[in-house]
């Protein structure tokens, strides 16, 4: 299944920090792996995307990260 060799490819995500607005790049050695990563930091609230190595047409649990807090 053409699915599962994707699947097992090593994948670097990217994610942002509000206080710093800079990305940080992380690689897992599995999308699943990653993309755990990336619905993590979401649900903390932070942006996360998939940089490279596999990506899926299906998409993480969370197609948008959720809106920052206004002041």
């Amino acid at each position: 299944m053409p699915g599962n060799n994707c699947k097992q490819k090593e994948t670097t995500i990217a994610i942002t920090y509000e206080k710093t607005g800079e990305w940080q790049f992380f690689t897992f050695p599995t999308w699943e792996e990653a993309r755990l990563a990336v619905n993590a930091a979401r649900r903390e609230g932070k942006a996360a995307v998939f940089y490279d190595g596999a990506t899926l047409a299906e998409p993480p649990e969370s197609s948008m990260p959720p809106e920052p807090p206004k002041d």
